[in-house]
């Protein structure tokens, strides 16, 4: 039997889809690569914006016109934190962000009983679930989930329901895996986890120290971080960062505001001065370090003076790269019932803005790596060359002969052009 998989959502939802397609095969099924030869269908859901919520009911709708036969296993974030909701969807298998590995054998049972299947469990005592995905299709650097849940309770955030209390992945088992990856050939491995700066609390390390157990691997170029909370980046732990040789300094370190009204009423944990000397001491450790972010706009009781604000703080940080979102109101969270709720026009017009002032100063950031010498990730091949990222997260475009997906080349950035450094690579 087939089975084809769609993922929507975060790196962590990447990795836990990886490890699903190894369990199903590993149970003789096989993988689908289109909808329309599909026997099985797995949604791996997120729930992060409504939009998110949109696309999982509309991906529903799709397979029951278009596979109507198939069994459909809704799993992931939505069906965890909203498992009324889910419910009412029509998926044969309803499953959450837990038990994973149970996946093939739900299905197997909904196929001998024709039964409907609720297997969305709550959080309790929930142990971090060891999950194996030493190949990640289509992707040339490995994401490796370290670490689940979190509580910081973000006024706008549903996750906590979605993912449940901090659990973190044995430094063992972090390395053992990443040896795994290593041996298929990946040569950057990105760790991640939905609340990644807190890896660790529940096992006595920190994220400092499965940096270092990773990045001690033989054989891997490079180890990366996905996103970060700033507040909980010791000065260990970023020293411990600067200790490990194959370390990525390109630090996503989620801001969502630059002003300190709106990030007190999104019960963010820091101000906005404390964020910027986070930034001032990994400007301290490390070379040239580059920093990319997320950021809401429209917060409920948001006005014209906070967002200008905002973005006055953003352009002062020097992000390489920005992702914007209009606030997305999500059921049962503080922010739901705050009052002073901005119109969607007006979320619109600001998250136009804040990207085209971002993108400004993004260009100017890659500027200054004019002239420098780079060492670029090749991922995809373009008409000039090849397509890839530097361990900066510089997108470039690398110039030469002899190059092939996966490698790692060295060269020089020539000039930018269309959003990317032109690199010459070096013989």
């Amino acid at each position: 039997m087939k089975v084809f998989f769609e993922t929507y959502g975060c790196k962590v939802n990447m990795f836990e889809t990886a490890a699903m397609m190894k369990l199903f095969t590993a149970s003789g099924f096989s993988i689908a690569q289109e909808l329309a030869e599909a026997d099985v269908v797995v949604l791996n859901s997120c729930t992060v914006t409504e939009n998110s919520d949109r696309k999982a009911r509309s991906f529903v709708r799709k397979v029951r016109e278009q596979r109507p036969e198939a069994v459909l296993l809704l799993c992931g974030c939505f069906s965890q934190a909203f498992p009324e909701k889910a419910g009412l969807l029509g998926a044969d298998i309803l499953m959450g962000t837990t038990d994973r590995k149970e996946a093939p054998a739900a299905v197997l049972q909904f196929l001998k009983e024709r039964k409907t299947l609720d297997l969305v469990h709550p959080f309790e005592s929930t142990p971090f679930e060891i999950l194996d995905a030493d190949e990640l299709v289509e992707h040339t650097r490995a994401f490796l989930k370290i670490q689940d849940g979190c509580e910081k309770y973000c006024s706008y955030c549903a996750i906590p329901k979605a993912r449940g209390p901090v659990r973190s992945m044995p430094l063992a088992e972090v390395r053992r895996q990443a040896e795994s990856f290593v041996r298929n050939g990946y040569q950057e491995i990105v760790l991640c986890g939905i609340n990644l700066s807190a890896y660790g609390n529940d096992l006595g390390c920190d994220l400092g120290d499965a940096v270092e157990a990773v990045g001690s691997v033989e054989g891997l170029a490079r180890v990366r971080l996905s996103s970060l909370e700033c507040d909980i980046l010791t000065d260990e732990i970023l020293e411990k960062f600067s200790r490990c040789k194959t370390f990525c300094p390109q630090f996503h370190l989620s801001l969502q505001s630059g002003c300190d009204r709106t990030l007190h009423r999104m019960n963010r944990h820091y101000t906005s001065a404390e964020y910027l000397g986070i930034c001032e001491k990994i400007r301290s450790l490390f070379a040239d370090p580059t920093f990319t972010t997320d950021i809401i706009v429209g917060f409920p009781g948001e006005t014209e003076e906070d967002f200008e604000q905002s973005v006055a703080f953003c352009k002062s940080v020097g992000f390489l790269r920005a992702h914007v979102f209009p606030y997305s109101r999500r059921a049962g969270t503080m922010a739901a019932y705050l009052p002073d709720q901005v119109t969607r026009a007006e979320k619109e017009l600001r998250s136009k803005r804040m990207i085209r002032e971002l993108r400004t100063v993004s260009l100017s950031v890659m500027e200054r790596f004019v002239g420098k010498k780079v060492r670029v990730l090749l991922e995809q091949p373009v008409e000039a060359g090849f397509s890839g990222y530097s361990d900066r997260y510089l997108p470039c475009v690398v110039i030469g002969d002899g190059l092939s997906n996966g490698m790692i080349v060295e060269g020089i950035v020539e000039r930018i052009e269309n959003g990317s450094a032109v690199v010459t690579a070096l013989s």
